[in-house]
């Protein structure tokens, strides 16, 4: 029996699907070259200009997700971290959102139709992702109150599992 070209393509597209949601959900205890424990000492551009990363918030927890516009769990993972933004503001809890790879203008138009409540820095040239050994989309990483590196996680992460990674590194 002869399988239909369109059939084949379908079902390697969702071969290909699972494949990477299962390797993007892999949880990393360390994040490559700047594992738990690490100094996050970087700052980026923001949308606006304005430079900014997790050491202009001492004294906080710093929730970072790394993330495209063209990563579906990306958007997922969005999603979910809009409503702990909400839970935990005014808390000692900040979130940053990293866009990975990408052109401004790409970002700025993604945003300007689907809007994040924190701030969105860019990494174009994958410098500080590659620095942290982001190596899968969506990463997030929590920095604990002393600016250290206290939660790695690659892949989507649950509500309860963040809340759980902020109250680790309060």
């Amino acid at each position: 029996m002869m399988t239909s070209p369109l059939r084949s393509r379908r079902s390697a597209l969702t071969f290909a699907v699972a494949a990477l949601l299962l390797l993007g959900c892999q949880e990393a205890a360390t994040a490559g070259k700047a594992g738990s424990g690490a100094k996050a000492d970087f700052r980026l551009k923001t949308l606006e200009g304005k430079t900014l990363g997790p050491k202009d918030f001492p004294n906080q927890v710093v929730v970072i997700d790394f993330w495209a516009t063209w990563c579906v769990p990306c958007h997922v993972q969005a999603r979910i971290l809009e409503p702990l933004h909400r839970d935990y503001k005014g808390k000692g809890v900040q979130f940053l959102a990293a866009n990975v790879g990408e052109e401004p203008e790409t970002v700025r138009k993604f945003v300007k139709e689907k809007p994040f409540p924190y701030p969105v820095l860019l990494d174009p040239e994958d410098e500080v992702s590659s620095s942290l050994g982001v190596l899968a989309l969506p990463t997030l990483i929590v920095v604990d109150k002393k600016g250290k590196i206290s939660y790695v996680h690659s892949g989507l992460a649950d509500a309860d599992t963040v809340r759980k990674a902020i109250k680790a590194a309060s």
